[in-house]
């Protein structure tokens, strides 16, 4: 194809692509934002002692909980559009609002999405003055599973 050419049709697919995105937009002002909340308790493994099948089970929570919130919004959004006049259209967009304040993750005793780690403990035992004093420490490893996964969805909808 020859350089010509080339620019002809890059400066046609410039002007023809912002056009078309323009008419996908809803029209300002026409829209309807809903926020759809959903909780799922996590199934334990039967590996608790490892990161990997939590990870799993936590992640297949997650998995029904996304759904379960993007239809909690979409039945807030009719509410809303119905009471307001409106008829409720396609998905203009969708953000996935962080349900804790370290964000979209649990946040446990190891860190941020970390379910295994060390755990130090203080060994105490009573001196000859009555008192318990601190002697040392005790390390273990151990996992803890998040009883449950909360997926929270912000969408708006297009609406005429």
């Amino acid at each position: 194809m020859s350089r010509s050419r080339c620019l002809l049709v890059a400066s046609s697919l410039a002007v023809l692509l912002p056009a078309s995105a323009a008419a996908q937009q809803p029209a300002p002002g026409r829209t309807v934002e809903a926020t759809g909340v959903a909780s799922v308790k996590v199934d334990p493994p039967r590996d608790r002692t490892h990161e990997a099948p939590i990870r799993a089970a936590v992640e297949a929570a997650e998995a029904k909980a996304l759904p379960r919130a993007l239809a909690d919004a979409r039945e807030k959004a009719t509410e809303l559009a119905r009471l307001s006049g409106l008829t409720l259209g396609a998905i203009a967009s969708v953000s996935d609002s962080p349900a804790s304040p370290y964000g979209p993750f649990y946040y446990g005793t190891f860190g941020p999405d970390r379910f295994c780690g060390t755990i130090r403990t203080p060994v105490l035992k009573r001196g000859k003055d009555g008192k318990r004093h601190r002697v040392g420490t005790r390390t273990r490893h151990t996992c803890r599973v998040p009883p449950t996964v909360t997926s929270t969805l912000t969408v708006t909808f297009a609406a005429t």
